[in-house]
């Protein structure tokens, strides 16, 4: 048997010296099971839209267990994730107020906060909405519809009787990640945790829309993205974190996120300040 020749071919077929990116089909629309499984603040940015002031930014990310939503990777099955990135409002028209209000709901209406609601289940309704023409005509997954959320307890009600049975959601198959931006009452060690638990290793290869040259740039976007808050200079978190990350060069992996433990805890002292401005979020991602 020829190894070179054998080799020769098979190097051929299969670049092994070249990354390959992963992308993920669009969600199915309609009905969705769900967990709650990250709740992260990126700190305040400036929109797009001069009219507007800056805002701070949130992101709430949930699995989907529904069958028609588990995905394979590497030979496993495993839940496709949904993302919420809003403003992070506190009026009651903000879509963030919303938001919580929503989900308290699902959730028995004593939660405080969403990091409470860490790891809890819901029912819900997956919306596509199609924008641009052409070339940049693009689709998009949606929890909500012309504003209204769609997220629920995850129960089945008898339209005769009312009864209401409950619909298994499976557990969280991730770890649960929590950021919270200059909250008052997080302990120092507690802001160290959260912030090595948003950590992505590793690089990524992109293509630029107009030149199309492809360069490598760090899959650790929350954390360079959190850094370029308007906020970030002088910060508790930069004290605490700057010498461990900055924009130009990778930390230390911390996938082991933010123990179950200390999510209770931190929820108690996060606050709630309003945006400037409560619209869509509009950060390049």
């Amino acid at each position: 048997m020829d190894f070179s020749k054998l080799g020769q071919a098979a190097a051929a077929a299969e670049d092994m010296t070249k990354n390959k990116s992963f992308e993920r089909e669009l969600p199915r629309a309609g009905v969705a099971l769900l967990r709650f499984r990250d709740y992260i603040e990126l700190g305040r940015h400036e929109s797009k839209n001069p009219a507007h002031k800056p805002a701070l930014k949130a992101m709430l990310v949930f699995e989907l267990n529904h069958p028609d939503h588990m995905i394979e990777i590497d030979g496993k099955k495993v839940p496709s994730i949904i993302t919420i990135r809003t403003n992070k409002g506190s009026t009651s028209k903000s879509g963030f107020k919303k938001l919580f209000n929503v989900m308290n709901k699902a959730c028995g209406g004593d939660k405080q906060h969403f990091v409470q609601m860490i790891g809890m289940p819901f029912l819900g309704e997956i919306y596509h909405n199609t924008v641009g023409e052409g070339d940049k005509k693009q689709t998009y997954a949606n929890l909500d519809s012309e504003g209204a959320w769609s997220l629920r307890a995850p129960v089945q009600v008898d339209a005769l009787t009312n009864s209401q049975t409950e619909i298994p959601v499976r557990e969280l198959d991730g770890t649960p990640k929590v950021f919270l931006w200059e909250s008052p009452g997080i302990e120092d060690d507690d802001i160290k945790a959260m912030w090595e638990s948003i950590y992505i290793e590793g690089e990524r290869e992109v293509e630029d829309a107009k030149t199309k040259e492809k360069k490598t740039i760090s899959k650790n976007w929350i954390q360079e993205t959190i850094m370029k808050n308007l906020e970030w200079e002088g910060s508790t978190t930069q004290a605490l974190t700057e010498e461990h990350v900055n924009l130009d060069e990778e930390g230390e992996e911390g996938s082991e996120g933010t123990q179950e433990q200390n999510l209770s805890a931190m929820s108690d002292s996060a606050s709630a300040e309003p945006a400037s401005e409560d619209g869509d979020d509009d950060l390049d991602y």
